[in-house]
């Protein structure tokens, strides 16, 4: 396996050991020259430096083989170490201190033979190339000094293993760290604009609620009050009595602003829908003199409060404009029930227009019955009345 990287400090600090150690033995030969009866020196020299020149071919900076190194190693060295120690019948351990950085090299593709050889089958041609009465005990010295000499280099390796682990799940943590920082900050940023988000919904819903609840009230009021004025005189009696009927609605409209503000359903929000309607247009008959028919088309089905009150609202707000704006004297409300939608239909005689403009109570009739995916239409004709239709879907169909 080849390795295009450059050197680790650990392969620098090995390949100055290894130089250091060439350089000595170079030193050893030259001034030990005349002391070498069966070898010839230059040539001893020669084979000392390729020993030392050829593996570097595969054991470099930006080039690292695994696998020739310690095949080079072994094929230069070991037979140097091997002539060396029979010509002049002494042991020469030129081989261990490359092994150090064989055993840095080391994995698992090439343990298998780099063991055996260079720990065994190395320092035991000891025994088969020197005379000497203590030969088993050097070659079992030298086989200590093979595994040393091996076990260190492994262990360096294991070293700047740990430490490239290190570094990668370091860098790694700082990633993520970084991608947690920006992705906290997009969270920041968003949860910032939910909040304003939530601050402009939470004032149109008032808006809208206030609008629909007082105006409804108010309209009432004044329309009673009207009424009062003409009766004051001519009926005390029934004045009076219209006074104390317009004091309990201003209350119930003070009751239901109260319950708008915290996002309350209208008082009885349990009963049917039908109920609530009918009971809205007949007390808004009551107090402006409007005549109001009231019907309940189909089988009524329990629907969802806010959907509840959305027909509720519009119906407040269609009654409201059609005696503000329309002076209309009769208002036909019908309640559709299918199984597709539910639908409020308030039809008035009022004077109608030919240009109808969509105020804040009408922009927020279209907002309620956007919100629930339903359909809101207005039809208006001058001195034919205004109708206007409000759809929803039914809850299965919201469910599908």
């Amino acid at each position: 396996m080849i390795q295009r990287r450059p050197w680790h400090g650990v392969e620098w600090t090995l390949f100055i050991l290894l130089s250091g150690n060439t350089m000595l033995g170079l030193v050893y030969v030259l001034l030990h020259m005349n002391e070498f009866k069966h070898i010839s020196v230059p040539l001893t020299i020669v084979f000392l430096l390729l020993s030392y020149g050829l593996p570097l071919l595969f054991w470099r900076p930006g080039y690292v083989s695994c696998q020739l190194y310690p095949l080079a190693v072994l094929i230069t060295n070991a037979p140097l170490q091997i002539y060396l120690s029979w010509r002049e019948q002494d042991i020469y351990s030129i081989i261990n201190c490359p092994l150090m950085a064989v055993g840095f090299l080391t994995d698992r593709k090439n343990a298998w033979w780099i063991a055996p050889i260079y720990i065994l089958a190395m320092p035991v041609t000891y025994y088969f190339l020197v005379d000497s009465e203590q030969i088993v005990g050097e070659v079992f010295s030298q086989v200590l000094y093979a595994v040393l000499f091996y076990t260190i280099g492994i262990s360096l390796q294991r070293v700047v293993s740990s430490n490239e682990k290190t570094e990668t799940l370091l860098a790694e943590n700082q990633r993520q760290y970084q991608l947690i920082h920006e992705q906290n900050n997009v969270l920041e940023q968003y949860a910032n604009q939910i909040e304003q988000l939530t601050l402009v919904e939470e004032r149109n819903r008032m808006a809208r609620e206030l609008h629909d609840t007082v105006g409804h009230t108010f309209t009432s009021v004044i329309m009673g009050m009207d009424a009062v004025s003409y009766l004051i005189e001519a009926a005390p009696d029934k004045a009076k009595e219209k006074l104390d009927v317009l004091r309990d609605v201003t209350r119930s409209g003070l009751e239901e602003v109260r319950r708008s503000i915290h996002q309350m359903m209208p008082h009885g929000d349990d009963m049917l829908l039908s109920y609530q309607l009918n009971r809205l247009a007949n007390e808004f008959a009551v107090h402006t003199g409007t005549q109001i028919r009231f019907n309940t088309e189909g089988q009524e089905y329990e629907l969802p409060k806010q959907a509840k009150l959305s027909l509720i609202r519009c119906l407040q707000e269609s009654l409201t404009n059609a005696k503000r704006h329309g002076r209309a004297a009769a208002v036909e409300v019908r309640l559709a029930y299918t199984d597709d939608q539910v639908t409020l239909l308030i039809e008035d005689d009022g004077v109608g227009t030919d240009r109808l403009n969509a105020g804040f109570g009408i922009g927020a009739m279209q907002e309620r019955i956007s919100a629930l995916q339903g359909t809101l239409q207005i039809r208006s004709a001058l001195g034919q009345g205004t109708v206007v239709s409000c759809s929803i879907p039914a809850p299965q169909q919201l469910a599908l």
